[in-house]
């Protein structure tokens, strides 16, 4: 059986479902959003077994983690302050364990720990490593250093890690994403601050977005650079006047190099954003491990939802 562990609202799961039920294949749905019963984790000197939704796992060829993470503490114990925190630590706790323990025993595509333990500065040095440009990046509490690496370079700043939300009884703030820092943003700041990442602004001609799904790579090229709203990051989708999107056929050395970062960061799915910069290089900015994929597909006739639906079929069928 393929276990598929998602949200509801999630497109791509539901186009992959589609897929699977047309092959008539026995599967499995656990919505993130949901209550999921932990009917049993036991351990003992003979055996290991996990039991969740009456589906015991030694039944489950493969897993693929798309979106979100299970719970397992009932609706009733979330809004009981400092005691749900608790509860989710330990939920959490749990929920990291059994997805060890499954890598170890079953084919497993995605991850919840990969998800959150994403660390940007971590993937550019492992980029670094394989061979593939990064953006100079500095991060800093000092004043001084910051303003040394103004004035060599125009700039950009975004978050280390999380995206900036902060609520207070007074207003409610959230990060603008990727934004150019300017030299008389200085005077707003101390001599020393909060660490904060910059990096030198790459001239592009044009965004790369590749779908990666086991060892296979599905890359649109985003013509992001003529529209002022999306010309420091495509992200900041210009919904009246998409940016163009087509498909895109990365040279074999980048693949090459594509391939093997994401070996060497232990991931078997993912979106990975790069720049090809005009002066005809390309850039690797970051890997979302559970990043968007339909619009790649649909833009690009690649039909990714189905390949991966193959992919499962495939591993199931090695693993009876």
């Amino acid at each position: 059986m393929i276990l598929l562990i998602s949200s509801k609202y999630d497109i791509t799961t539901s186009t992959v479902i589609d897929w699977l039920n047309k092959y008539k294949v026995e599967y499995k749905n656990l919505n993130t959003e949901e209550f999921n019963s932990l009917n049993s984790f036991t351990l003992s000197n003979s055996n290991i077994s996990v039991v969740i939704d009456k589906l015991d796992f030694i039944n489950v060829s493969c897993v693929w983690h798309r979106k979100g993470r299970l719970r397992h503490v009932p609706n009733q114990l979330n809004n009981l302050g400092n005691y749900s925190s608790y509860l989710k630590k330990e939920e959490d706790a749990l929920i990291k364990s059994i997805e060890l323990y499954l890598k170890d025993t079953v084919e497993y595509v995605g991850s919840y720990l990969k998800e959150i333990e994403n660390y940007k500065l971590f993937n550019l040095i492992k980029a670094k490593e394989v061979g593939l440009q990064i953006p100079e990046t500095l991060i800093t509490t000092s004043k001084t250093d910051l303003s040394n690496f103004l004035n060599k370079n125009v700039s950009i700043s975004k978050d280390i890690r999380y995206s900036v939300e902060i609520k207070t009884k007074k207003e409610s703030i959230s990060s603008c994403g990727t934004f150019i820092i300017k030299k008389t943003d200085l005077d707003l700041l101390d001599d020393s601050f909060a660490p904060i990442l910059v990096q030198k602004q790459i001239e592009k001609e044009f965004e790369i977005r590749v779908f990666f799904f086991k060892d296979k790579l599905y890359s649109m090229a985003i013509f992001s650079q003529n529209d002022e709203k999306t010309k420091i990051d495509f992200r900041n989708y210009n919904r009246e006047k998409p940016n163009r999107c087509v498909p895109f056929i990365l040279p074999k050395k980048i693949e090459k190099k594509v391939i093997a970062f994401m070996s060497k960061v232990n991931l078997k799915t993912g979106s990975i954003d790069i720049i090809y910069t005009t002066s005809k290089e390309y850039v690797f900015l970051e890997v979302n491990p559970m990043g968007q994929l339909d619009w790649v597909s649909k833009n690009c006739n690649y039909y990714i939802e189905k390949n991966i639906a193959s992919a499962l079929i495939e591993n199931g069928i090695r693993k009876n």
